[in-house]
């Protein structure tokens, strides 16, 4: 069951059912047609967000999830609440999930089909076997500026 109250101790997700269907419809984007799919595929993209290293702090030491968070601003203003573009994430790798494994357990890489020694070494892998999480080059874009390493400390660097 998704619960999207921040306040809640069961809190598990930033967005709701109808919210994802609404946000894929607007994109041309297909879902399961059960609800019990589609929750699933909304907690495997709260898994993957949860995983991803935020700015600021959050606003409860004891809060189940990442956000909300304080300490954040955004071309000039702080971030309050829980930010659209953090929803807009959540419905985006939910979407992904229903073609991508977003949270593949690691096995020390991917089935080596070849190896040859011949001067340099080339090593070939069978496809499809790497199991590292995948990159989204969308996601850093979208998320510009709430992930990553806080810029709130300020320093001089100077050569001697």
């Amino acid at each position: 069951m998704i619960i999207t109250d921040p306040t809640s101790p069961e809190f598990n997700s930033y967005t709701n059912v109808a919210d994802l269907k609404n946000f894929a419809s607007a994109r041309g984007n297909s879902l399961p047609e059960d609800d019990e799919e589609i929750e699933t595929l909304l907690i495997q993209a709260m898994d993957y967000l949860e995983g991803l290293t935020w700015r600021g702090k959050p606003e409860e030491a004891t809060q189940p999830l990442a956000w909300p968070r304080t300490g954040i601003n955004l071309n000039g203003s702080a971030v309050v609440g829980i930010p659209l573009k953090v929803i807009q994430a959540q419905c985006r790798l939910a979407i992904e999930a229903q073609t991508v494994d977003l949270s593949p357990t690691f096995s020390g890489g991917g089935e080596v089909t070849q190896e040859t020694v011949v001067g340099a070494v080339s090593v070939s892998y069978a496809e499809g076997s790497s199991t590292s999480a995948p990159y989204f080059s969308w996601l850093s874009g979208l998320l510009r500026g709430l992930t990553g390493a806080s810029s709130s400390v300020n320093f001089d660097v100077m050569r001697g």
